[in-house]
């Protein structure tokens, strides 16, 4: 991916990345997380809550992971084993999700089961 593209995309809002993290994970039924030594990435939204954050493409993490200093991995993950598997997890645990985070802008936190409707919805577009 070109540094033009991660320009243009991460200067995008909030919603415009959740909707382009949406149309990215269910055309390539993959979504990437951040892992390193003490396992998967997790943070702190301001209420005090659990997030997880999740991006699109790998490149994304990559480049969240030079901006924070984070000395964690881009990860693949499955969207048929995430949605089976990851979302129920989530969900009892009480872990948000931090949908495509990117320097200093806002970015979207949503329940897991939110997030399982908007990729279950995009994905009966392409039956």
């Amino acid at each position: 991916m070109n540094k033009e593209k991660i320009l243009n995309v991460t200067s995008l809002d909030s919603e415009e990345r959740l909707d382009y993290f949406i149309r990215k994970v269910a055309d390539f039924e993959v979504l990437w997380g951040n892992y390193g030594d003490n396992g998967w990435l997790q943070l702190y939204a301001e209420n005090g809550r659990k997030v997880m954050p999740f991006w699109p493409e790998k490149e994304f993490v990559v480049n969240y992971n030079i901006t924070h200093k984070f000395k964690c991995s881009p990860k693949e993950i499955d969207l048929d084993y995430f949605l089976d598997k990851w979302i129920k997890g989530l969900t009892k645990e009480k872990i948000d999700l931090l949908i495509f985070p990117v320097e200093e802008k806002k970015s979207c936190i949503i329940n897991p089961l939110e997030l399982k409707t908007l990729l279950e919805e995009e994905l009966e577009q392409y039956e």
